[in-house]
């Protein structure tokens, strides 16, 4: 089948089985994403592999004859790293919008310029290691210093993605990633979280109380462990009084004013509150009832738990910034800081010391796994080795001469 500037569809009938439309289908494939088609662009083959579905390929093969009517087509031997990125995270439809600005600012600062004009068939394993070396040494230009572990790692997982996708598309023939030796890829040391003992948080939700319109979502993210986000994003509607259950359905996105569903089944969650809890949102609410009043027309009733004095969703940042207050005025002097998230690990610390159920404070958190909460909480968890001494001592145990 011949298609304008010498596109013609070919494919290998060895390893797979052509369905209509041209479209390959590899029964050998085991990662979900057996389709794939294959071209010829003026005189060259063009392979392009990991699509879920024949239409997913049908579709990126008739965008692909597009771009060559249109003259835009760009041949994957000659681009460069740099718009292979951009491309990747531009086309990507599982991302969240803020992930993809993070990505995208990632190439701004930081790709473009060490490693972005690198032609991508070209890219190598040393030129990954020295940008690795780049970003954990100078790469911060306010302190003239390396980038933090954790942020170091992201980049090398998203790059590394970005490069896996390519080595399946068939526009590289390796990541070349997976040639760098195991001590030199990024790990992040795990910290335990720091966190306050009881009497700690008692004084200071009990002395900041009407402080701050906030102060109700830090007394929810200790009582509830919910995620900021998702306390950001409670509406009234979620709350049944009665049954005395809180419904978690969708989170506000950091730093903006739009709403979104929570992202897993896990995350979509009921859980129950305390009396106390149920007692301080009642009182809350009455607040928010006589500023919609004063207000009238110029309140904007979102339904929201926690919100501006207008009814407008309340920033994430803002939000911070008075928990930073509260922290600055009440904190005892022994107690280090922590954060607005901090406090939902502060919630998980409190069942666990109290030696409640691990699978109900991981159905509470939203975990998608109990191995999740165990691997992040398990040095608070008891563990049960006074009772096994003891009963050694039973087993064994003779009187001392």
């Amino acid at each position: 089948m011949q298609i304008n500037k010498g596109l013609i569809f070919v494919g290998k009938k060895s390893d797979t089985s052509k369905t209509k439309d041209n479209i390959y289908f590899n029964e050998e494939v085991k990662n979900g994403k057996p389709y794939w088609f294959q071209v010829m662009v003026d005189g060259k083959r063009v392979t392009r592999r990991g699509f879920r579905t024949r239409t997913e390929a049908k579709k990126a093969r008739d965008e692909l004859t597009v771009d060559m009517n249109r003259g835009s087509y760009i041949d994957p031997t000659k681009i460069t790293f740099g718009e292979y990125f951009l491309d990747w995270v531009n086309n990507r439809s599982n991302i969240e919008e803020t992930t993809r600005e993070l990505y995208l600012s990632f190439h701004e600062r930081h790709v473009k310029e060490r490693i972005g004009k690198i032609e991508l068939s070209k890219l190598a394993a040393m030129d990954i290691l020295k940008f690795l070396k780049y970003l954990k040494t100078d790469a911060n230009s306010r302190t003239g210093k390396g980038l933090g572990d954790e942020t170091v790692r992201r980049m090398y997982a998203t790059i590394n993605t970005a490069l896996n996708d390519a080595a399946t598309l068939d526009i590289i023939d390796i990541n070349p990633v997976s040639k760098l030796p195991k001590n030199e890829r990024p790990r992040v040391e795990k910290k335990e979280r720091e966190i306050w003992n009881n009497d700690s948080v008692k004084l200071v939700l009990s002395s900041s109380k009407g402080t701050t319109r906030f102060w109700i979502a830090y007394f929810l993210a200790i009582m509830t462990g919910m995620r900021q986000g998702e306390i950001l994003g409670l509406k009234w509607a979620d709350i049944d009084f009665d049954k005395r259950t809180i419904s978690i359905r969708r989170s506000l996105q950091k730093n903006t004013t739009t709403l979104k569903k929570v992202k897993t089944r896990k995350s979509n969650r009921v859980i129950s509150m305390s009396p106390l809890t149920a007692a301080f949102l009642l009182e809350h609410r009455d607040i928010i009832d006589v500023e919609k009043r004063i207000l009238g027309k110029q309140y904007q009733d979102n339904d929201l738990v926690v919100c501006s004095r207008l009814g407008t969703p309340a920033r994430a940042n803002k939000v911070l910034e008075m928990w930073y207050n509260i922290c600055d005025k009440y904190k005892p002097e022994h107690e280090p800081k922590i954060t607005y998230h901090d406090l939902r690990h502060q919630s998980a610390s409190i069942m666990l010391n109290e030696r409640e159920d691990i699978r109900v404070v991981s159905e509470r958190l939203g975990h998608s796994t109990v191995t999740t909460t165990l691997n992040t909480y398990s040095h608070l968890l008891p563990t049960g080795q006074e009772k096994a001494v003891l009963s050694l001592d039973r087993t064994i145990g003779f009187d001392i001469e």
